[in-house]
């Protein structure tokens, strides 16, 4: 009988290999079974325990996924990619998926051809935010504002092994949505993505306040279908995740802002009605001075002060609190005469 010559390292390879193959294939039991078989023919090597955490992450079980990271990122200190499935999976653990996005530093970096160096450009100077919130355990999210790189939102979502399965619009302004930019920049002839390609290519929904909901329909040419319209106070639940949507009017009739309460300190998602220590324009022809005052004095300064409010620019950094506003920005207690005349309406 002829000698079997096969090494320790070859066999851990060829299950490292069947067990990535079953992945690919769906296949997360049997993965986890060549994972094992990996670890038992070596096991001081980082990708054996790498592959039964891919396993286990694909199966849900995070809490063994973690142990299994931790162990491979112990043997590869130096291998950054394990260090982010680790925190993927000790995420997953908690429950609770947020990404806050920023143009020049997490999208829009690698333009692939002039239409898209001109468009990832102007995002960096338009200093939009955009942002994924969803369950971590059920690997499910919303895109909130999706803009300018809808390829680079999506890498964010895959590297995550998250599913989209719904966009929300805080207004109707294209650096918002997408579409044909307002005049003078409509004479580039250039249209941003946004959520046209959300709705028509990944077929989710996009939830819109219904004050805004034709704006934004005809601006982005969205099919009527695919619009939720939303009243003031509607939820929406992703996985275990509650999304209470409070309509702001203001800065465009149906601005709405996206409040998440948390054990650990509520979010509010504020698009263009709060910023640090400012407030979105109302000098557009849909503005109403009031309507914010309204929105910012009776709604907003009504949630918890420790609520962390996560707003639709980088106007001075990536958050603020409504405790923070409270002392130093529009939601100090003032009157409506002295709002308006802040904002010339007398």
């Amino acid at each position: 009988m002829a000698e079997d010559n096969t090494s320790a390292d070859e066999i851990a390879a060829l299950h490292s290999n069947c067990s990535f193959a079953q992945l690919k294939l769906g296949q997360f039991h049997e993965a986890l079974e060549d994972a094992d078989k990996t670890i038992a023919a070596k096991n001081d090597w980082s990708k054996g325990y790498f592959r039964r955490g891919e396993a286990h992450f694909a199966l849900r079980d995070y809490s063994s996924a973690a142990e299994d990271y931790a162990k491979a990122s112990e043997l590869a200190p130096e291998d950054a990619t394990l260090k982010k499935r680790l925190a993927l999976a000790t995420e997953a653990m908690d429950g609770f998926y947020f990404r806050q996005l920023l143009p020049g530093r997490d999208i829009c970096l690698a333009p692939a051809n002039m239409v898209e160096r001109q468009i990832f450009s102007s995002a960096e100077q338009m200093q939009n935010y955009i942002y994924l919130i969803g369950d971590a355990r059920t690997r499910e999210c919303v895109v909130i504002d999706a803009a300018w790189d809808v390829k680079g939102i999506r890498s964010v979502m895959a590297a995550d092994n998250m599913k989209l399965v719904g966009a929300v619009v805080t207004h109707y302004h294209f650096d918002h949505v997408g579409g044909v930019p307002p005049p003078p920049f409509n004479a580039l002839g250039i249209k941003v993505p946004g959520i046209f390609e959300i709705a028509t290519e990944d077929r989710v929904k996009v939830y819109v306040n219904k004050t805004d909901a034709e704006t934004v329909r005809t601006k982005c040419g969205l099919p009527a279908e695919s619009l939720e319209l939303l009243e003031d106070s509607a939820v929406v639940s992703i996985g275990s995740v509650k999304l209470h949507f409070i309509h702001t009017p203001g800065h465009t009739p149906g601005s709405q802002c996206i409040h998440v309460p948390r054990k650990d300190g509520d979010l509010l998602i504020s698009g263009d009605t709060l910023f640090i220590g400012s407030c979105g324009r109302l000098d557009l022809p849909d503005c109403d001075a009031k309507a914010m005052f309204n929105s910012l004095q009776k709604k907003l300064a009504s949630l918890p002060d420790s609520t962390r409010v996560y707003p639709g620019h980088d106007y001075g950094g990536p958050y603020t609190t409504i405790a923070d506003e409270k002392t130093r920005g529009l939601l100090k207690n003032m009157t409506e005469s002295h709002w308006l005349k802040m904002h010339h309406r007398f």
